[in-house]
């Protein structure tokens, strides 16, 4: 489990810095430790995984605007009823004051057809209190609906 706090003198115990929380964040991703990386999340978190879209959303039905950490959780779930994670590489972390921005590369597999897919993903965190308040990704969707799609 995460520890989300320091120790600060005897007894006192101080938030993690927003760079602290977005390293632990990132990392327990990296080494897929899901549960770490959620134990970052305050409970009224509000993910956005890119509005819904016709077309689109039809064939990648966990993206959307989600708020809690259950509903952002459920998210993860319906993505990994569709598929699942090669590998995911944080290249660049960014941080600046509460906000942080992790480059990431996503290696994944589509599981109806096997095709697999390569995203780069630039995932927005706000960080207050040594927790995530909100997470926001930016991306390019159209390899993954390639890949659903078998073109």
């Amino acid at each position: 489990m995460t520890n989300l706090t320091i120790a600060k003198g005897v007894g006192a115990q101080v938030p993690l810095s927003p760079r602290q929380v977005a390293e632990t964040y990132f990392s327990s991703l990296e080494q897929g430790r899901i549960q770490d990386a959620k134990a970052l999340l305050v409970e009224k978190v509000v993910w956005e995984n890119i509005p819904s879209t016709p077309g689109v959303s039809d064939l990648a039905p966990w993206l959307g605007t989600y708020h809690g950490v259950p509903a952002a959780m459920k998210s993860i779930e319906v993505w990994a009823k569709h598929a699942r994670l090669l590998s995911f590489k944080l290249l660049r972390l960014i941080v600046d004051g509460p906000e942080a921005v992790g480059i990431v590369h996503e290696h994944g597999q589509i599981l109806a057809n096997n095709n697999e897919y390569d995203v780069y993903v630039a995932e927005n965190i706000r960080i207050e209190g040594g927790k995530i308040t909100r997470y926001r990704v930016y991306w390019d969707v159209s390899p993954i609906i390639k890949a659903l799609r078998s073109i």
